[in-house]
């Protein structure tokens, strides 16, 4: 098994990615509190979150030339 801080160190994208969480984050938290806001327990919103980006990445990566 990789070790992931280790990967992220050498990553050339660290602080983009670091500014991207950055700025998403807060519109993340705020979709999350309005499912919960619905009746939604947190854990359950929030993984339904990640699994949509989960499903966003696949799809994105069915798009890149192979």
């Amino acid at each position: 098994m990789s070790n992931v801080v280790e990967f992220r160190a050498k990553c050339p994208h660290v602080e983009t990615l670091s500014d991207c969480r950055e700025a998403l984050e807060p519109h993340v938290m705020r979709i999350v509190a309005e499912a919960v806001g619905w009746g939604f327990p947190p854990a359950e919103a929030a993984m339904v979150v990640a699994d949509i980006a989960d499903d966003y990445i696949l799809m994105l990566s069915r798009e890149l030339p192979h």
